[in-house]
């Protein structure tokens, strides 16, 4: 009678192991997974603030002296103060300033990336974008190691 007890409850300790490692790589999964779901949006908004703060710098300084009153604020120290801004956005972020006319007929702003269709002066537009990249843990079970991330914001120079 002892030896059938022993036996049963050996038998209950083999199934608990295997029920837990069929379950635990599941729950590590999850718990990795809602991690990186995490960083992944604290990088969004940290680009897109990033490209918030960098649009406003250009619609302030744009065409203007810079601080010390001697250079003119060219797109390159637009980039660096954006870049400053970018916290939790990833490794190796960029940023892209690029000025255009407005025009009224489409209200679409007629530059990406680098490329100038304008003048940086009043009543032209500004558009600041930030592209980075957010490394992720699954990403070797998923055959990508990390995640694009970017923003872009555009607003009127007003200085």
């Amino acid at each position: 009678m002892n030896r059938r007890r022993t036996l049963a409850r050996d038998r209950s300790r083999g199934q608990a192991l295997v029920e837990v490692a069929l379950v635990a790589p599941l729950f590590f999964m999850l718990l990795f997974g809602l991690i990186d779901l995490g960083r992944v949006i604290w990088a969004i908004d940290s680009v897109g603030a990033a490209a918030r703060e960098g649009a406003r710098y250009a619609s302030v300084h744009a065409g203007t002296l810079g601080i010390n009153g001697s250079e003119k604020v060219e797109p390159a120290a637009i980039k660096e103060y954006t870049l400053g801004f970018v916290v939790a956005g990833g490794i190796n972020p960029t940023a892209t300033v690029c000025f255009s006319a407005v025009t009224i007929g489409t209200q679409t702003p007629g530059c990406s990336g680098d490329t100038s269709t304008g003048t940086q002066y009043r009543g032209n537009l500004v558009t600041v974008g930030v592209q980075s990249q957010v490394p992720v843990f699954l990403g070797a079970i998923f055959g990508t190691s990390t995640f694009p991330v970017s923003a872009e914001s555009t607003v009127l120079i007003n200085n």
